[in-house]
């Protein structure tokens, strides 16, 4: 049992991007993973991600964006990219329903990787967005996660479509 155990996290832990599947390490109702989006030079990552609420059914929609000249990154919040009419926002005026957090990915030590995620990519084993349960996206919805630094823990790798 240990050596299954062992292996699934290897399988996990060389995750593309795309195919991660993760939950909210204090409470596992709310789920997030990476769906390909259309990408360009102001939003490079090729993915979007989708945070989901359980209890209320919301799914709120991120596209990751690296900070600039301060080295942080981001997710910008957008519109649902699962509609046929979306696609990706102007980056200076562009809808930001939430508007934006500052977001950290993380490998399974712990380390953080100083990029954002990206199609094709190895997956981070964990996701911390600093002030996830103070923002307007965890409440606006009727949504309840207290803490104000949210952990995402890497939970499966399966491919979910594009």
């Amino acid at each position: 049992m240990i050596g299954f155990t062992a292996l699934a996290t290897v399988a996990v832990a060389v995750c593309p991007a795309e195919n991660a599947h993760y939950v909210l390490r204090k409470a596992p109702g709310v789920s997030a993973y990476f769906r390909n989006v259309d990408s360009s030079p102001d939003w490079p990552s090729g993915l979007a991600l989708a945070i989901h609420f359980k209890k209320s059914g919301h799914t709120f929609w991120w596209l990751p964006w690296n900070g600039g000249t301060d080295n942080r990154q981001n997710i910008a919040s957008t519109t649902d990219v699962t509609a046929k009419s979306w696609r990706p926002p102007n980056p200076d005026g562009g809808p930001r329903p939430y508007g934006n957090m500052e977001y950290l990915g993380l490998n399974a030590n712990y380390d953080v990787i100083n990029d954002i995620p990206r199609r094709g990519k190895r997956a981070p084993a964990h996701m911390l967005l600093p002030y996830a349960g103070a923002s307007e996206f965890n409440h606006g919805a009727g949504n309840s996660v207290s803490d104000t630094k949210q952990f995402f823990d890497i939970i499966s790798c399966s491919r979910t479509g594009s």
